[in-house]
C-alpha cells in the first residue's frame, strides 16, 4: 500500500484521469502506412497510445497475402508466408502507389493495384482500434513521405477510401516526427532536422521552432532510398559470393527466379535486422535456386562489417541529401537531429549521420512508432475526431457551448462559452478550475446573451483539463454540460510548404507554374490556356489532355509527369476550334492532394474531377532504350566539353553518372526479371540522369546564354526608356540585378528566373508603342498558312486590316492574341511536353 505522502502527490494525476473518463473524451487517430510496417497511435487529449494488433505488438507489417480461396490475411500472419509462398504473398508496395502496376496473387487468379493491398493494411489497422478502443473509426490523419508525387499521395487517399474511412488528412511524415518529438520536449527556439529513413523512401525536414510555433523551413529527399535498397545490397552481395564461391551466375532477369529472389531479400532483411545488436547473421535458404536442373542451397554468413561496406555508399547519399537541404538554406546551426524509421538503428548510420552532421540525436524516442504518434496529435489539432466524445446523459444541468483550442503553445489561451440554457444568465458567473488544482478562474460574468470569455493558465508541456461551473446569484456552484474539456500545451504546426512545383505541360514543351516550390499549402490557382488544335466533340476517348507535372525544371520533358487533366469527347457540347480559351483551376490541400476544375466559356460548361492522377507505365524495352541513349548522350556532352575546354567539369559530372548508371543497369536486369519497384525506380532514375545532362548542356551553352541575356536586356533597357513608367523602370533595376548576380554566379535557373521578369517588364513597355500591335499583327499574319484553323485564320486576318483601317488598336490586339493560337504547335516540342493540348 503506497505511504500517505505518495497518495497525495499521485492525486492530481488520477484526479485527471477521472475526470477524462467521466468526460467520455474524444479519440483522435493516427497512422503511419510504412513501406515495410505499418503503425498506428490513439490520442485521448492527455496521453498517446499505441494501437495493438492481433499479436499484441504495434508494427504490423504491410504485408498481404490472398490463397486459393481468396482468403485475405494481412500482417505478421502474412509475412510468415513471404518465403513458403512467395507467388501468394506481396509486400513493399508502397513504393508502386499511384503507378498503372498490378500485382498478382497466382492461387486466386486474381491482381490488385497497390492501393488496393494498402487498403487491407488498413482495414486491418481499423479492425485493431475496433477491438482495442470499441469502435470502428471512419476519420484519422495518414501520413505520406514529404516527397510522395501528386499520384501516390492521391493514391493513398483512396486507399483510405477503400478501407471505409470516410475522412483523412494527409500530414508529411517528418512533420508529423517533429510533432511527436516536439509536443513534450521543454528546450526553446532551435532547428531541428528530422532524418526519416524508412522502408521505401528518405525524407529530410528542416524545422524550425519559435514560441512553440514549428515552421517547416524546407525537405529534401529520395523517393528510392530505404531499407529496401539496403536488403538489396545485401542481396547482390549474397550472389556475388555464390559466382566467387561456386561460380554460379544467378541471371536477374530470369522471371523464373523471381520468387527465390523474393524469399531471399525477405532473408537479407532479417539479416540487416539482426546485426544492429550483433556482429555476424547467418542466411540460410535450402533449395532456393533451381539451375540447369541442379538445386542451389543458399548457406552464407554475413558480418557486420561487409554489410556496413556494401551499405555505406547509400547512408552517404542519405547525407549528401541532407547537406544539400542546409546549404539551400544558409546552412543553419542544428540543435537537434531526429531519428525515424527502423534502419536508423543501424550503429554506422548513427555515428555517420551523428559526425557529419553535428548535432546531437534527440534521444527517448521510439523510431518505429513516433510517425503515428505525431499524426494522433495532429489529428487532435485538426480537430479530426476518430471517435466523438459520448451524448451527455439526460439531466437537468445547464448545456454550455465551449470554444478553445485542442492544442497551442500558448501558456494563456482565451476559452470563449455561451450558456444555452434559459437561466438569469446575468447574474450567473463562470469559473474555471484546472485538474491538477493549482489554478482556478475568478468568477466571470457572462453578458445578456450569456456569453463569456476566460483567459486562462496552463502547465507547459502537457495537457491540461479544465472543470465547468457555474454560481448563481445565490453562491450555488451548477455542474454544466459539459462538465470539462482539455487543451494540450506543445508545438503546433504552421501550414505545411509544397515539396516540389507543380504546373501544367504546354505544347511548347514549357511548364504552366501553378505552385512553386516551397509555398505554403493549401493553395488554389487559375490560369487562362488555349486549345492547340480544333476539339472534336463525339470523338472516342477524351477531347482535351493536359500534362501536369513536378519538378523544378522550366521544361515539361524533365519534369515528371504525374497525371493528365482530361476532358472526354462525349461530355462537351459541340465542337471547338483551335485557339479556344479554357480557364484550368488546381487546388491543393494541406497533405498535397489535388483536385482539378476546367472551365470552357464558348461552351458554357464547367468540369470538375477531371484530375487523372497516375504515373504512366514504361516497358522495360523502353527503359533500356532510354539509358542506351542517355549514355551515347552523355559521350556527345563529353566530347562537346573537350573541345570547348571545358572537359574537366563534365568529366567530373559525368563520373559520378557512371555509378548512376551501373545501377541504374542493375534495376533494369530486375525489371526484366518481373519487379516492379525496379521499374519504377529505374523510370525515376532516368528522368534525374536527363536532367543532369541538360544541366550540363546549359553549363556548356553558358557563353551563348550570356550572349543571349546581353541582347535581352539591351531590348528591355531600350523599350522601358522610352515607355516604361517610373514603377516599371524601378523594377527593372532591381531585376538587371538580381541577373548580374546571378550570371556571376553561374546559375543558369536564376538567371533565366530573372531573364523572364526582365523581358516581361521590357514587353510591357513595348506594347505602348503606337505601332507595336501592327508590327505584330503583319508578322502573325504572315504565318496563317501555317495555322491550325486556316479558314478562321483567314477571317481573323481580314477583320484585323478593318481594325488598321479603322485605327481600332484594341479590336487588333484582340486579333491579334487570337491568331497566335492559331500557330501550330513544333511537333518536337509538343512530344516532349506529353503531347500537351493546351500552350
Amino acid at each position: 500500500m503506497p505511504s500517505l505522502s505518495r497518495s497525495c502527490k499521485l492525486w492530481p494525476e488520477l484526479f485527471l484521469r477521472h475526470i477524462l473518463m467521466t468526460a467520455n473524451s474524444s479519440l483522435y487517430l493516427g497512422i503511419d502506412l510504412g513501406t515495410t510496417n505499418s503503425t498506428a497511435a490513439v490520442f485521448d487529449g492527455v496521453q498517446v497510445t499505441p494501437v495493438r494488433n492481433a499479436q499484441g505488438g504495434v508494427l504490423t507489417p504491410s504485408v498481404v497475402r490472398i490463397d486459393g480461396r481468396g482468403t485475405v490475411t494481412v500482417g505478421a500472419r502474412a509475412r510468415r508466408f513471404l518465403e513458403s509462398d512467395p507467388e501468394n504473398t506481396r509486400a513493399e508496395f508502397k513504393r508502386l502507389m499511384g503507378t498503372q502496376h498490378r500485382l498478382t496473387f497466382a492461387a486466386a487468379g486474381v491482381t490488385k493495384r497497390p492501393e488496393e493491398l494498402a487498403a487491407e493494411v488498413l482495414q486491418s489497422i481499423r479492425a485493431d482500434v475496433r477491438d482495442q478502443f470499441g469502435f470502428a473509426p471512419d476519420t484519422a490523419v495518414i501520413s505520406v513521405p514529404a516527397l510522395f508525387e501528386l499520384a501516390q499521395t492521391q493514391a493513398t487517399s483512396e486507399a483510405a477510401r477503400l478501407a471505409g474511412f470516410r475522412r483523412v488528412e494527409m500530414i508529411q511524415e517528418p512533420v508529423a516526427s517533429a510533432i511527436a518529438a516536439g509536443w513534450s520536449a521543454e528546450e526553446g527556439d532551435e532547428n531541428w532536422l528530422v532524418y526519416d529513413l524508412g522502408g521505401g523512401t528518405f525524407d529530410v525536414t528542416l524545422l524550425a521552432t519559435k514560441d512553440g510555433l514549428l515552421r517547416v523551413v524546407g525537405h529534401d529527399g529520395d523517393n528510392f532510398l530505404g531499407g529496401r535498397d539496403f536488403d538489396t545490397r545485401i542481396v547482390d552481395w549474397v550472389l556475388a559470393e555464390l559466382k566467387r564461391s561456386r561460380g554460379i551466375t544467378i541471371d536477374l532477369a530470369d522471371a523464373a527466379h523471381g520468387t527465390a529472389l523474393r524469399k531471399l531479400r525477405h532473408a537479407a532483411e532479417e539479416a540487416k535486422i539482426e546485426l544492429a545488436r550483433t556482429s555476424i547473421a547467418d542466411i540460410v535458404l535450402p533449395a532456393l535456386f533451381v539451375v540447369n536442373g541442379d538445386t542451389i542451397d543458399i548457406d552464407v554468413q554475413l558480418p557486420r562489417d561487409i554489410l556496413e561496406e556494401r551499405t555505406a555508399p547509400l547512408v552517404d547519399r542519405s547525407i549528401a541529401v541532407c547537406r544539400r537541404l542546409l546549404a539551400a538554406h544558409g546552412a543553419p546551426r542544428l540543435g537537434r537531429i531526429v531519428l525515424v524509421g527502423g534502419p536508423t538503428v543501424m550503429p554506422l548510420l548513427r555515428a555517420r549521420v551523428a559526425e557529419s552532421l553535428g548535432a546531437p540525436f534527440r534521444d527517448g524516442l521510439d523510431p518505429m512508432t513516433l510517425v503515428a504518434q505525431g499524426a494522433a496529435l495532429f489529428a487532435r489539432t485538426a480537430q479530426l475526431e476518430a471517435k466523438a466524445p459520448d451524448a451527455p446523459a439526460a439531466g437537468d444541468r445547464p448545456r454550455v457551448w465551449l470554444q478553445f483550442p485542442a492544442m497551442t503553445p500558448d501558456l494563456a489561451p482565451f476559452v470563449v462559452g455561451k450558456l444555452l440554457e434559459e437561466v438569469e444568465s446575468t447574474a450567473w458567473r463562470v469559473i474555471l478550475r484546472r485538474a491538477d488544482g493549482k489554478w482556478t478562474s475568478a468568477p466571470e460574468p457572462v453578458d445578456v446573451e450569456g456569453v463569456f470569455a476566460i483567459q486562462t493558465q496552463l502547465a507547459s508541456r502537457r495537457p491540461n483539463v479544465f472543470r465547468v461551473e457555474a454560481m448563481t446569484a445565490s453562491g450555488e456552484l451548477v455542474a454544466l454540460q459539459p462538465s470539462s474539456f482539455a487543451i494540450v500545451h506543445g508545438v503546433t504546426i504552421s501550414d505545411p510548404p509544397l515539396s516540389r512545383s507543380i504546373g501544367v505541360a504546354l505544347a511548347s514543351d514549357r511548364v504552366q507554374l501553378y505552385f512553386e516550390r516551397g509555398s505554403p499549402l493549401p493553395m488554389r490557382r487559375t490560369f487562362a490556356l488555349h486549345t492547340v488544335e480544333v476539339v472534336s466533340r463525339g470523338l472516342e476517348g477524351f477531347a482535351l489532355n493536359v500534362p501536369i507535372v513536378q519538378g523544378e525544371f522550366p521544361f515539361a520533358h524533365l519534369c515528371r509527369l504525374v497525371g493528365t487533366l482530361e476532358i472526354p469527347s462525349a461530355d462537351i457540347k459541340a465542337t471547338l476550334p483551335a485557339g479556344s480559351l479554357v480557364e484550368l483551376t488546381l487546388d491543393l490541400d494541406r497533405g498535397g492532394r489535388l483536385s482539378a476544375t476546367a472551365r470552357v466559356p464558348a461552351l458554357e460548361q464547367t468540369f470538375d474531377h477531371v484530375a487523372h492522377l497516375i504515373a504512366p507505365h514504361v516497358s522495360v524495352e523502353e527503359l533500356a532504350e532510354r539509358a542506351t541513349a542517355l549514355r551515347t548522350r552523355g559521350r556527345e556532352v563529353t566530347s562537346d566539353a573537350m573541345k570547348r575546354g571545358m572537359g574537366a567539369k563534365a568529366i567530373a559530372t559525368l563520373g559520378e553518372l557512371d555509378a548512376v548508371f551501373a545501377e541504374l543497369a542493375s534495376d533494369i536486369e530486375r525489371a526484366r526479371g518481373g519487379d516492379a519497384d525496379a521499374a519504377e525506380k529505374a523510370r525515376r532514375m532516368l528522368l534525374e540522369i536527363d536532367a543532369s545532362l541538360a544541366d550540363l548542356d546549359v553549363e556548356l551553352s553558358w557563353p551563348m546564354l550570356e550572349e543571349s541575356v546581353r541582347e535581352s536586356v539591351a531590348w528591355a533597357l531600350g523599350w522601358s526608356a522610352r515607355y516604361a513608367t517610373p514603377d516599371e523602370r524601378k523594377a527593372l533595376q532591381t531585376t538587371l540585378s538580381a541577373i548580374e548576380k546571378a550570371a556571376a554566379a553561374r546559375d543558369v535557373r536564376e538567371t533565366e528566373r530573372h531573364l523572364a521578369t526582365a523581358l516581361h517588364l521590357g514587353s510591357a513597355a513595348f506594347y505602348r508603342h503606337p505601332a507595336a500591335w501592327e508590327w505584330q499583327f503583319e508578322s502573325v499574319a504572315s504565318r496563317i498558312a501555317d495555322s491550325t484553323d486556316l479558314p478562321r485564320a483567314s477571317t481573323l486576318v481580314r477583320e484585323g486590316r478593318r481594325a488598321l483601317a479603322e485605327n481600332d488598336r484594341t479590336a487588333l490586339e484582340r486579333i491579334v492574341r487570337q491568331l497566335r493560337t492559331l500557330l501550330p504547335a513544333d511537333a518536337t516540342s509538343r512530344r516532349l511536353g506529353f503531347s500537351s493540348g493546351v500552350r
